[in-house]
């Protein structure tokens, strides 16, 4: 496969988006039909960006540190060294994925695989949210496959994706876990830019999770939005302008019963009216947690008004799932 190749960037496109797809940008689309002018074709300089990273950890070291060992990144994405932040594990690795292009614009293909090896931890995340500029033709796609081997830890923690109006935005997220792997997600997307009232003016939005252990799907969770508007039916986004999901898989045959307890507990009393910040009310916020296939994961979901009240929610549960699978709590990744 060449890493170059816009098509090998580009994960399945669901049916409802393939139209957005034939528009080429090249002057007319696959059917001979004109399209706007000045839009950039995919695979144009600065169009595909490629991160391929792969973190071992020194089996030598007293702390068996978690650093780099291949890596290669096309702009427009760069990543930062390893910090080893967690007082909790000294060899934990976290790495600051981030693009040099000021978020996602039309016909943009990101490609990110990123494998831990035995024993290997890693947070990912990003330095901030990622905005989705308006598109006049094509869309957006970001596609991201963590394998993560025996005994590793993965964490993935992206900032919020923000949905400007007229965007469209496709994110595909695979995981391949080892029987004793352990991966901990939390994700935020907003419908809009809420602080100017804009929301639910996107084109299209596409999102999907999957997971997977030993060949065998965990989860299968796939959202498509398409028209200005639609994402506010009661089948897909409702309401709600702040969306989030949280996944807590542990390794193979731990139960995760307990958990879900506490992380029930945790959602009703935020949605019960014991407020996670200041003002809010229980009609600004929903919750909900379920098992996946076979009891081997939790999926959460948390939908609110007000983006701050939404992230202060996925944060605890998030820390409530950290400290229960690792023993340690939750590093603040904006403060260190």
């Amino acid at each position: 496969m060449s890493r170059l190749d816009p098509a090998s960037v580009t994960p399945p496109v669901p049916w409802e988006f393939l139209p957005l797809v034939r528009e080429t940008g090249e002057g007319t689309g696959d059917d001979g039909a004109a399209v706007p002018d000045g839009v950039q074709p995919v695979g144009r300089p600065g169009k595909v960006g490629i991160l391929d990273l792969t973190l071992t950890a020194d089996m030598v070291s007293p702390v068996h540190r978690t650093g780099v060992t291949s890596r290669y990144v096309k702009a427009p994405m760069q990543l930062t060294r390893p910090l080893h932040i967690d007082p909790g594990d000294p060899g934990e690795a976290f790495v600051y994925v981030r693009s040099t292009g000021g978020g996602l614009a039309q016909n943009d293909r990101i490609r990110q695989r990123l494998r831990l090896g035995v024993g290997a931890r890693a947070t990912v995340t990003t330095p901030a949210g990622t905005p989705v500029h308006r598109m006049n033709a094509g869309l957006a796609t970001q596609w991201v496959t963590l394998e993560v081997g025996q005994d590793a830890v993965c964490e993935y923690l992206p900032g919020q994706n923000i949905l400007f109006a007229g965007s469209r935005l496709l994110q595909v997220t695979d995981v391949v876990l080892a029987d004793s792997a352990t991966f901990l997600a939390a994700e935020v997307v907003l419908t809009g830019r809420l602080a100017r009232g804009e929301r639910d003016l996107y084109d299209a939005l596409g999102q999907c999770w999957r997971v997977e252990r030993a060949g065998r799907p965990l989860l299968s969770d796939s959202l498509c939005v398409t028209g200005a508007g639609q994402g506010r039916s009661e089948m897909l986004l409702s309401r709600w302008p702040v969306w989030a999901t949280v996944l807590v898989v542990p390794p193979a045959g731990e139960s995760v019963r307990d958990l879900l307890v506490k992380i029930r507990e945790l959602l009703a009393e935020v949605t019960g009216g014991v407020s996670a910040a200041p003002g809010a009310v229980p009609e600004d916020l929903s919750a909900a947690a379920s098992t996946m296939v076979g009891d081997a994961g939790i999926t959460v979901r948390v939908a609110g008004e007000d983006p701050v009240v939404v992230r202060s929610v996925v944060d605890t549960v998030y820390g409530c799932a950290r400290l229960a699978l690792l023993g340690r709590p939750a590093v603040d990744l904006r403060r260190m």
